[in-house]
């Protein structure tokens, strides 16, 4: 088939991008799979699909990439993941198909770089600085304002964040981030320093049409809690009206951003603090958001974010879509346990299951399972959706389920 018809391209489709494949081959394009990691970590493993690509391929390197494609009609190439970024432009490049600029590449995949283009444009952002283990190892070692925020260059779902209060904290999180399944031999001795910003932590996902169009999708803001040193442990991420006037306000800031990331085409969402003097962009994701965001967009609006990020890729999106309009709104519970132990089951599901506003149930765990405290969204043991029209009802009902649905221990 390769080669007979247009070729839509996914690399490392992960989480949301995993669903791509059916969405391209009803556009009837062929639907394949560039995947370039051998190993993932335990969660990442379970999100990976490719059962909806008519092909799939694993590649070495960009070389690699251009030798097992150079007979396919390549039309588009799309980030399934953050993996997914580094190889993405250039693939684009080399295909002569659209695509963000190569030459700024580093500043949509590097959490630091993305710092750096943001001040040097002006825009408001949480200070950071990049420290080896050696520099810091070095005595008396750099001055450092505790806490500090510790965390990778490179990554997803908050793998290896940490708050830390002392130097022997920040030592055992650079081991952690040494041992991380990003880790590779430029970046594993180096980390990301923050300090610590107060603030209500949100995100908007944004549909990027080429140049300053712009258009947003969602807005949505995360909680979280902090447990010991993870600052990340996320109990809800709930949708929030995109006509309100902190949403404009905020989609305004986040268009800076993509724009200062010159993250001009496809759909993106940016994360970020606000707080009483103004918003800190704490970093952007170049690929669809993930925790069944896309869905969940769909079911609370009818619009679809595959169909349209495809449309985007190929140059086939109107110059100006439409806003969504949101007739319900959704809210996501991340089921935390602060245990550690082996699973023999799940209490309250059925109680749950009665909420007028649940969906869908998702869990991750199985009997007999060891698993560890969540420290992050990917160590979550389960996910609840719940989708109503009354935002009051959602927020009640998503306190009824971290109440209720709780692991069982052996």
């Amino acid at each position: 088939m390769i080669g007979e018809i247009k070729t839509i391209v996914v690399i490392d489709p992960i989480s949301s991008g995993r669903f791509y494949g059916q969405a391209i081959r009803t556009k009837g394009y062929c639907a394949l799979a560039l995947v370039t990691q051998k190993k993932l970590s335990g969660r990442l493993q379970k999100l990976y699909g490719v059962e909806t690509f008519d092909k799939v391929f694993f590649v070495e390197d960009f070389e690699d990439a251009c030798r097992q494609l150079q007979e396919a009609r390549v039309c588009a190439v799309i980030p399934g993941s953050d993996s997914a970024l580094p190889l993405c432009d250039r693939l684009a490049d080399h295909f002569k198909v659209l695509g963000n600029p190569t030459q700024t590449s580093s500043a949509r995949i590097d959490k630091f770089t993305m710092k750096c283009y943001l001040e040097a444009a002006g825009v408001q952002a949480v200070s950071a600085y990049l420290l080896s283990k050696d520099d810091f190892a070095k005595a008396p070692g750099p001055e450092i304002s505790f806490p500090v925020v510790v965390k990778p260059r490179y990554g997803t779902g908050a793998q290896n964040v940490k708050v830390c209060e002392s130097r022997n904290e920040v030592y055992n999180a650079f081991l952690d981030i040494e041992n991380s399944v990003y880790a590779n031999s430029s970046c594993e001795q180096v980390a990301l320093f923050e300090p610590f910003v107060e603030g209500v932590e949100q995100f908007i996902v944004t549909a990027n049409l080429g140049g300053s169009r712009r258009q947003i999708l969602c807005f949505a803001q995360y909680q979280k809690i902090r447990v010991g040193q993870n600052p990340s442990v996320y109990r809800t991420i709930r949708s929030l009206s995109p006509d309100s006037t902190s949403a404009k306000q905020a989609f305004a800031y986040v268009k800076e951003a993509n724009s200062a990331l010159q993250a001009d085409v496809g759909i993106n969402d940016v994360e970020f603090k606000a707080n009483s003097e103004g918003y800190y962009f704490i970093e952007q994701n170049g690929r669809l958001p993930g925790a069944n965001v896309p869905n969940l967009i769909e079911l609370c609006t009818g619009l679809d974010c595959y169909s349209l990020n495809i449309d985007i890729y190929l140059g086939h999106a109107s110059d100006k879509i439409s806003k969504p309009v949101y007739t319900k709104h959704f809210c996501i519970c991340c089921l935390i346990s602060d245990r550690t132990g082996y699973v023999s089951g799940v209490e309250g599901v059925a109680l749950v299951e009665e909420l007028e506003s649940f969906h869908e149930i998702c869990i991750f765990v199985e009997d007999d399972e060891l698993i560890g405290a969540t420290e992050n969204f990917l160590s979550s043991w389960g996910v609840v959706y719940l989708i109503h029209e009354d935002s009051s009802r959602l927020q009640r009902e998503s306190e009824i389920v971290h109440e209720k649905l709780k692991l069982k221990f052996k």
